[in-house]
Order: C-alpha cells, then sequence, then structure tokens
C-alpha cells in the first residue's frame, strides 16, 4: 500500500534557525517547496522535467535559500520562514519515482535528489539520477522512517549538494 505523500520538512533532531523573508506578491509555492530569493523576496525554484520527475532547474541551484515552511498567499507579502539548505540540515520525504513502484528503497546511504513527480503536489526524494542537463539538490538517506521496500516511503537525507553547498 502506498503512503500518502507528506510536506517536505526538516528533521526534527537538529537546530535549525532557519531565516524569514517577505514572499513575492506573484509567488506561488507550497509548504515544503524549494525556495530561492529573487530581489528580495521568496519565490518558487524554476524546475525542469526529465522522465516525469521535476528537478530545480540549473539556474536555481545556486541561489536556493531551503524548504519553506509556509504557503504563499496570492497578493501577499507575507514573511514566511524558509528551513535553510545548508551543510548537515536533513529533511524528511516521500521517495518519488516515474513509476510508484520503483519508489522504494533498501538501505540508509543511498544518494537521493530533491524533485516530485509531474503529477505530484509534493515535493520529495528521488532514487533516480536526473540528466546532466539537470541540476539536482542531493542528499544522502540517513534514515528509513518506514519499512524498508515501502513503496514511496518516508526517508530523512542530509543535504550535500543545493544552495550555499553548491560550490563544493
Amino acid at each position: 500500500m502506498a503512503q500518502a505523500k507528506i510536506k517536505m520538512i526538516p528533521a526534527i533532531h537538529q537546530n535549525d534557525n532557519g531565516t524569514s523573508a517577505p514572499q513575492k506578491t506573484s509567488a506561488t509555492f507550497i509548504q515544503g517547496a524549494p525556495v530561492k530569493m529573487s530581489a528580495g523576496t521568496l519565490v518558487a525554484c524554476s524546475v525542469t522535467s526529465l522522465s516525469s520527475i521535476n528537478t530545480i532547474h540549473i539556474s536555481s541551484l545556486s541561489t536556493i535559500v531551503g524548504i519553506s515552511s509556509g504557503k504563499a498567499v496570492a497578493s501577499s507579502t507575507n514573511d514566511l520562514l524558509v528551513h535553510k539548505i545548508q551543510e548537515g540540515m536533513e529533511f524528511i520525504g516521500n521517495l518519488v519515482s516515474i513509476t510508484a513502484s520503483s519508489a522504494k528503497v533498501s538501505k540508509i546511504g543511498s544518494t537521493v535528489y530533491l524533485g516530485k513527480h509531474s503529477s505530484d503536489t509534493h515535493y520529495g526524494w528521488s532514487l533516480a539520477t536526473p540528466g546532466s542537463s539537470s541540476a539536482v539538490v542531493q542528499g544522502i538517506i540517513t534514515r528509513l522512517i518506514d519499512p524498508a521496500s515501502t513503496v514511496n516511503g518516508r526517508v530523512q537525507a542530509q543535504i550535500t549538494l543545493g544552495g550555499a553547498l553548491s560550490a563544493f
């Protein structure tokens, strides 16, 4: 049985000071979406699609601030909390794949990529290696929340590439 998809959330054991910034009035992103700064406001990161999996567009990779803890509201400039993508940060999300039956992991230490299936609302972690023209926010699975081999199971991954870590 497939898991209901959850929003990307930070792991609970870490100290996340986060950051707060106003959303752009025309911004349209959901809670748990990767966001970047543009002219002092939060906007959704640009995405590119490869075989139904949307990953971060190369133009957004080095400007990602983090994962939004709030939903953008049309015509608003409210401040939203963002959980920063920085060294050591870990996020929990569902596994996503081109086909649901392939969204399974069996071990800690697997490399995953931040993305979402084009038919999904929420971002998660994909085991599928993106094409060379795609940018990636990459991580390593540090904890299986659901039992191994659960379809769309929840995992915790530590960010190893993306945002401030793109220079490494």
